[in-house]
C-alpha cells in the first residue's frame, strides 16, 4: 500500500500519540474500529459458519447460534495489540495501539515534513516539519532523504497548556496558510 493519496498526490502524514491531546486522542479511539478485533470475530464467526452449514440445524437456529456467538465473542477476547480506524467527514485516521504512531491518511489540512524512516516509507513525519522553503529547495519523493506534503491534524487536536503543534498548515482546497500562531510550550 503506498503511504500518499493516489488522487492529490499528498502523503499520509504520522505523528506520535504523545503529541496530540490526550483527551482528543482518547475521544478518537472511542469512536473508533478495531480492526484487529473485527477481523478476528469475522474470522471465528466464519469457522463456526462452515462448522454449522455442515449440521442438519435450520437456517433460522444457525443464525440465531451466530447472533449468540457474535455477542459473546467480545466477552472473552483478549489480545495485546489494537488497530484502531477512525473515519468521519474530513479525517480517515489509522492509530497504532503500540505507540508507533497516528497516520493521517486523510484531513482538509497539509503540511510540509521530512519523510518518514523504513517503518512507513514515503509517509511524512509530522513531528520532522519542514519550511515551505526547505520543501522548495530539497528533492521530493527521495527515499527518506527527502521532503514531502502530507496530511496533518490542526491545532484543535493539540493541547494548548501541554503540547504545541509542531508545524505551520495549509488548506488542501485552495494551499492557503491557516494563519494561527505557533504555540511554543516551555
Amino acid at each position: 500500500m503506498p503511504n500518499y493519496d493516489e488522487k492529490t498526490g499528498i502523503h499520509y502524514g504520522v505523528i506520535s500519540p504523545n503529541s496530540i491531546s490526550q483527551e482528543t486522542l482518547n475521544d478518537i479511539i472511542d469512536r473508533s474500529t478495531d480492526t484487529i478485533y473485527e477481523e478476528s470475530k469475522k474470522e471465528f464467526l466464519q469457522s463456526l459458519r462452515d462448522i454449522l452449514t455442515e449440521s442438519p440445524l435450520s437456517s433460522d437456529a444457525t443464525d440465531e447460534i451466530l447472533d449468540l456467538a457474535s455477542d459473546r465473542f467480545g466477552e472473552n477476547y483478549q489480545n495485546d495489540y489494537h488497530g484502531y480506524e477512525y473515519s468521519d467527514k474530513e479525517y480517515e485516521l489509522h492509530i497504532c495501539d503500540d505507540n508507533f504512531g497516528i497516520f493521517v491518511i486523510k484531513s482538509p489540512y497539509y503540511t510540509y515534513t521530512k519523510q518518514c524512516s523504513p517503518c512507513a516509507p514515503g509517509a511524512g513525519s509530522l513531528n520532522e516539519p519542514v519550511t515551505k522553503q526547505e520543501y522548495d529547495n530539497t528533492p521530493h519523493d527521495t527515499f527518506m532523504y527527502g521532503t514531502v506534503k502530507a496530511y496533518c491534524l490542526p491545532r484543535d487536536f493539540f493541547d494548548p497548556e501541554y503540547a504545541k503543534i509542531p508545524y505551520r498548515y495549509y488548506r488542501v482546497s485552495d494551499d492557503s496558510e491557516v494563519i494561527e500562531p505557533i504555540i511554543e510550550v516551555n
